[in-house]
């Protein structure tokens, strides 16, 4: 059985090849700005678990301090990354609580409080996880609801699992620690952040694709020069208008030609009003 430190390694080896997996990809599209963020956010995340290796080997109060910054500042890059593919530019409604809570947690662990320090760094994670799983599912309309719904799914698991460290040392009140927190929701936590990591990285190239896939439509329907529609955008939704149309029209027919039509119908059915019945005798 892996015990807590190959598992700390696990997941910063896992962060490093996903890190490099993502530089490469913005080396070749580097419009795709989002790629960028998500490596160096990864990257900070990689830093902070080799740090949380050290301190769980040689702790000290500087060192706890670092692990806990490197921690909150990685999902908040994260963050943005998320809110920088989705269009958001409301940046300051995340960085601002943010910082304020990765202050806090300084300050405490200043103290000589850092087991509280690592509730609030969890409490703060969790919320931030929490936000990218809400935008992407709210925000991607005009995308994959399937991948969105997989990406919000993973955040909200591994949000949970951040939560769970957190509540653990709440329940048992562990304000001061003097050590790595080290229970059975942090080895938990350790797991999930590695499967969800690699997940996550597969869907980000996803999520890159469909981004390049949906450029790449809109600069075929426009003019490079105005900007405007093209002839193949008009051409398009023409023909899209004409199907439409079409099959609209087979299978929906007015209500007065039906009842025009069950009227003059020669043998059969229903044949019309009295009147009309009496003046066909009548011929």
């Amino acid at each position: 059985m892996l015990d807590f430190s190959s598992l700390l390694l696990a997941a910063a080896l896992s962060g490093t090849c996903l890190s490099i997996t993502m530089f490469a990809i913005w080396f070749t599209a580097p419009r795709a700005r989002f790629v960028l963020t998500v490596a160096c956010g990864i990257l900070v995340l990689v830093a902070h678990v080799v740090l949380f290796w050290h301190y769980t080997r040689d702790p000290s109060p500087w060192l706890c301090q670092l692990v806990l910054a490197f921690l909150s500042l990685g999902f908040l890059v994260l963050c943005l990354s998320a809110m920088q593919y989705l269009g958001v530019h409301d940046y300051e409604r995340v960085v601002l609580p943010t910082l304020v809570a990765m202050a806090v947690c300084a300050g405490t662990a200043y103290l000589g409080l850092d087991g509280a320090g690592f509730i609030i760094t969890y409490a703060t994670v969790t919320a931030l996880l929490a936000v990218i799983g809400v935008m992407f599912w709210i925000k991607g309309g005009g995308q994959d609801r399937r991948i969105l719904l997989v990406v919000s799914l993973l955040s909200g698991v591994c949000g949970v699992s951040f939560g769970l460290c957190g509540a653990v040392l709440l329940v048992k009140g562990q304000w001061v620690l003097g050590v790595a927190p080290d229970n059975w929701a942090e080895r938990l936590n350790s797991v999930v952040a590695v499967a969800c990591m690699t997940v996550l990285g597969a869907l980000t190239l996803s999520l890159h694709h469909l981004q390049a896939q949906i450029e790449l439509k809109a600069e075929t329907m426009t003019d490079p020069l105005t900007g405007l529609m093209n002839r193949r955008a008009f051409t398009s939704l023409y023909w899209r208008s004409r199907l439409r149309s079409v099959h609209v029209s087979r299978h929906v027919r007015p209500r007065p030609f039906q009842e025009d039509q069950r009227c003059v119908r020669p043998s059969g059915g229903r044949s019309g009003s009295v009147p009309f019945r009496r003046r066909h005798q009548e011929i």
